[in-house]
């Protein structure tokens, strides 16, 4: 298990439009992220969807599956369900700031397949990806 928290990235948005932009995830998730493919999206309760899509990850198509929860205002809790990370768990909190939002993610992160360096490396990289699309989608809304 790898505990990894990331903090001091700012959105350019104040957190009433981070929250619009969590809910569009329900209906435009591909646009927000285009990496993701063959979406499978569940609702499972009024703040909870399991989510299944198809990504790339070194070179080859990796199907992951992912329960998002929503804790308004505070923030998402996702719990990797399939693929490499499955079993792991992380959080990620809001923390408003005027006209920006700050975001903070710490979890602890777990692979059968991946050395704890390559966990590091996977999911810096796979939160890296997220805010970046997030931030602009966040921009053409």
């Amino acid at each position: 298990m790898v505990h990894i928290e990331d903090s001091g990235s700012f959105f350019d948005a104040p957190i009433d439009k981070i929250w619009k932009l969590v809910e569009a995830h329900g209906t435009d998730l591909t646009k927000i992220h285009p990496d993701m493919k063959n979406v499978k999206a569940e609702m499972v309760s009024e703040n909870c969807n399991v989510v299944g899509y198809d990504n790339e990850m070194q070179g080859q198509t990796i199907r992951s599956k992912i329960k998002i929860t929503a804790y308004y205002p505070l923030g998402l809790a996702f719990e990797m369900l399939e693929g490499p990370l499955a079993g792991s768990k992380f959080f990620n909190y809001y923390i408003p700031s005027g006209n920006r939002t700050g975001i903070t993610a710490v979890g602890e992160f777990k692979s059968s397949s991946m050395s704890d360096d390559m966990i590091r490396q996977a999911v810096k990289s796979m939160l890296d990806n997220g805010f970046d699309q997030d931030a602009a989608y966040l921009k053409m809304m």
